[in-house]
């Protein structure tokens, strides 16, 4: 008896989930995977734009080399760190089995060095002990308050907040000028809404276990915190993405959107505008919103709560300078600017610094991001307003009066889902819900991480829980 498994959106969840079911099922002809995408290519968010010689990430632009994922989702479901492969993330071991390990690339050395702009200086975020007491922007008592962190009482609150966290143990022009920034360049978030336990799984449960986060360093120094290395693709991220889709060409349809899931009977019926699909399980890898409308008829409760998940507004710019436009070469990874400093901008990163080849050799590429959800209300702005807006950061801070050779623009009304009290309290009921729904997954970055490395692990676990 044919079996058939219906896959929605072909970004990186959608395209790992396809994999790692194919893979599961491969010795089982009579179950088949379709994966519908409704835009015209694979990979969503993900997309190198290549244009001369430069190549621009339009989403994110790496990984992380080993694993730094919670024990536990942030709805208090089963572990899922200890099953990644020896610590390290799935992405590698699927850039393995797509045979692109002489693909890699990883950050060079030289992009350590990151930065904290304060009043259009860029002051090097602090490595060591002796680079933390070295750091200006910082008084003694406040510097002194960072080291009483062991003697802090344990957190009570589950849902306490990255900035009031960081207040409490390490004191507040800590969280002000280090977890404030931090939060907004890896969710565009504000770091007094984002809750810790969801976003930051990892230290909420440090804290939780040795009561210190020094005291947590120095137990787990042997190798119990994994650093890692970012790592891309030669051509970009999307090498990724377009090498799963062509290794699934045809059981993938581009260019059709779907209307609507529902289960009429023991099946479920997948409608989109050309065509009405029968599934015995359904994987949902889009964002919560969408995920809303297309279920509100089946799972009505469920679709509420998927509304309830907000995300961030973003736009990015890429800015191609010669190196004869700055005195002096912008060195290191890139800044980030705390919200205190009043400006739309979150940060700048130094793309080509970060990764060599992503512009020619007397060339940089600066990729600078702007609103989040500091700036709700900023993709009203035109496009040609902020990149304006993008290049007086970059002129004002790295003290050049030069315009760009090159322009790259991108915009995401809806960018990264915010791990607030409110996606807690929806991420919980959701998971309750899906205990009516037996064969309903929904695989995307609003569920366990945003991260590449959190899709494509989810994407695994997700295959996993299939039961044909």
């Amino acid at each position: 008896m044919s079996k058939q498994i219906l896959i929605i959106g072909g970004g990186i969840s959608g395209l790992a989930t396809l994999h790692y079911l194919k893979k599961k099922y491969a010795a089982r002809p009579e179950v088949t995977v379709l994966l519908l995408e409704q835009s015209s290519r694979p990979g969503g968010t993900i997309h190198s734009v290549v244009r001369g010689s430069y190549l621009f990430e339009t989403g994110p632009n790496g990984f992380l080399d080993s694993s730094s994922r919670s024990h536990r989702s942030p709805a208090g479901e089963e572990p899922i760190g200890q099953r990644e492969p020896n610590g390290k993330p799935r992405t590698l071991e699927l850039a393995a089995e797509l045979g692109f390990v002489g693909e890699l690339v990883k950050a060079g050395r030289d992009a350590q060095v990151r930065y904290i702009c304060l009043n259009n200086v860029l002051h090097p975020f602090p490595m060591s002990l002796g680079g933390f007491f070295g750091f200006r922007p910082m008084r003694l008592r406040e510097k002194l308050r960072v080291f009483a962190e062991p003697f802090a009482a344990r957190g009570t609150d589950p849902d306490e907040s990255v900035y009031a966290f960081g207040a409490r143990r390490l004191g507040e022009k800590f969280s002000r000028l280090f977890l404030d920034p931090m939060v907004s360049g890896i969710y565009g978030g504000d770091a007094r809404a984002t809750v810790l336990k969801a976003a930051f799984g990892r230290i909420y449960e440090l804290e939780q276990q040795y009561g210190s986060l020094f005291k947590a360093m120095m137990k787990l120094r042997k190798g119990g915190i994994p650093k890692g290395t970012l790592t891309s693709f030669r051509r970009g991220q999307a090498q990724l993405t377009d090498a799963l889709a062509r290794r699934y060409e045809n059981d993938i349809r581009f260019n059709e959107e779907v209307r609507s899931v529902t289960r009429p009977s023991g099946r479920f019926a997948v409608v989109t505008a050309a065509a009405r699909h029968e599934a015995d399980e359904v994987f949902i890898c889009a964002p919560a919103y969408q995920t809303a409308a297309m279920i509100r008829e089946m799972a009505p409760s469920m679709a509420r709560e998927l509304e309830k998940i907000r995300y961030s507004p973003m736009a990015v710019i890429g800015l191609g300078f010669p190196l004869t436009a700055f005195s002096r070469k912008p060195e290191g990874f890139g800044y980030l600017i705390p919200s205190s400093e009043g400006k739309e901008v979150l940060g700048v990163l130094f793309e080509s610094n970060i990764f060599p080849g992503r512009c020619g050799k007397e060339e940089i590429l600066l990729r600078i991001m702007v609103g989040g959800a500091r700036h709700p209300d900023i993709l009203s702005k035109p496009r040609e307003a902020l990149t304006a807006l993008a290049l007086k950061e970059v002129q004002t801070t790295l003290k050049t009066e030069a315009l760009p050779i090159e322009t790259f623009f991108v915009q995401w009304p809806k960018a990264i889902p915010q791990y607030d009290r409110a996606y807690v309290a929806a991420e919980a009921k959701i998971a309750e819900e899906l205990k009516r729904w037996p064969g309903l997954y929904l695989v995307a970055n609003y569920r366990k991480g945003v991260s590449l490395n959190d899709c494509i692990e989810n994407a695994h676990q997700a295959a996993q829980r299939s039961s044909l």
